[in-house]
C-alpha cells in the first residue's frame, strides 16, 4: 500500500515537472528536439501511471485496460507515424480516465479510506 502512494507521488511530480516545461515553452520557445523530448516524456509518463494504477483495480477488465492503454502510449512514442497513431493516443488517454471516473469504487485504496473514515 505504502509503495502505490509513493509511486503515485513520484508520478505526480515528474507530471508537474513536465508541464513546467511545457508552459515555459510558451515563454521561452525551445527548440523542436526539446518539445520533442518533453512530448515523449509526458506521454511515457501517462503510459506508466495507467499501466501501474491497472494493478490497483479489481476488475480483470479495468487492469487489462489500463495495462494496454498504458502500455501503448509508452510504445506509440517509439513507432514509426502512421495515420490514425494520434487518435489511437487520444482513445488510450481518455477510456482510464473515464473508467475512473464513471466506475464504482473498487479499488483497494478506496476501500481502505471507507474503512478508515468508519
Amino acid at each position: 500500500m505504502k509503495l502505490k502512494k509513493i509511486a503515485f507521488i513520484v508520478f505526480r511530480v515528474i507530471v508537474v515537472i513536465i508541464l513546467f516545461g511545457k508552459i515555459s515553452n510558451w515563454f521561452l520557445n525551445y527548440s523542436d528536439e526539446t518539445n520533442q523530448i518533453l512530448n515523449t516524456s509526458m506521454f511515457t509518463i501517462i503510459g506508466f501511471s495507467y499501466a501501474f494504477a491497472g494493478f490497483i483495480w479489481k476488475k480483470k477488465l479495468t487492469n487489462f485496460t489500463f495495462i494496454i492503454c498504458g502500455l501503448y502510449l509508452i510504445a506509440m512514442n517509439f513507432m514509426v507515424d502512421f495515420n490514425i497513431k494520434s487518435i489511437i493516443g487520444i482513445i488510450c488517454i481518455l477510456i482510464p480516465l473515464l473508467i475512473a471516473r464513471f466506475s464504482q469504487l473498487d479499488t483497494d485504496e478506496a476501500k481502505w479510506s471507507e474503512n478508515r473514515r468508519a
